[in-house]
């Protein structure tokens, strides 16, 4: 019989010798397959790794709307600024009390002439240094104090001038055939800004309305586009 060593193989002849074939190895078994299982891979849907051109319109749409809201707000608040003051009195009395916007006004009033004390002018100096004092008519009634305009007026005599004339209709109710009216309208700034701010967030608000429009036309074809069966 014979005997496996090493990497020769070695055998046993009559008498004792041995003989060898050189280069003569054992076989060696070797594994040849995964040493893990191989990694499955996943298929991902075409149409999910593409990106959404509606889904991003959209987003878009809605953050250009969001940025129109504070624009069309503060330009409807300039716009509602009550920045004209106006008095009406009759003959005898009674008054109204006019605050009046570009969309809007409130009356405050009336007042029976025994419910007016007097017109007064209120003095307000700046807190900077060589500014020039600004003026106000105020009208005292039982009720409180009134502005009779909604700004301070850098015309001394413009003020004083609407306070003489209150007081002389309370001091002589009856003196004209008709009644007066006063006012002080400072509606012009409120109004340039008012329409600037709604001019942009017009312009904001229809570019939000164009682009949900692209955003829909988009989402349409991306549906029909799913919808269909694919090409061979």
């Amino acid at each position: 019989m014979g005997e496996q060593s090493g990497s020769q193989w070695r055998g046993r002849v009559p008498g004792g010798a041995h003989w060898r074939i050189p280069g003569a190895a054992a076989r060696q078994w070797v594994y040849d397959g995964y040493v893990t299982s191989p990694a499955t891979q996943e298929t991902s849907s075409g149409h999910g790794a593409q990106p959404s051109r509606g889904r991003s319109s959209a987003i878009g749409a809605g953050a250009l709307a969001l940025l129109a809201v504070p624009f069309l707000v503060f330009g409807f608040m300039m716009l509602y600024l009550k920045a004209r003051v106006e008095l009406h009195c009759d003959p005898g009395g009674p008054c109204v009390l006019i605050q009046r916007g570009w969309l809007g006004l409130e009356e405050v009033g009336p007042f029976t002439v025994e419910q007016l004390h007097e017109a007064t002018v209120e003095r307000n100096r700046s807190s900077k240094k060589g500014a020039a004092p600004l003026f106000r008519p105020v009208l005292e009634t039982t009720r409180g104090s009134f502005p009779l305009s909604s700004r301070w007026l850098e015309d001394e005599e413009q003020a004083r001038r609407t306070a003489r004339v209150v007081n002389f209709f309370r001091a002589n109710p009856h003196a004209g055939a008709k009644g007066f009216m006063l006012f002080h309208d400072h509606r012009r700034g409120p109004l340039i800004v008012g329409l600037c701010f709604g001019v942009v967030g017009g312009m904001l608000l229809g570019l939000s309305l164009w682009t949900a429009f692209r955003a829909r036309r988009h989402l349409r074809a991306e549906r029909a586009a799913q919808a269909s069966p694919p090409t061979a």
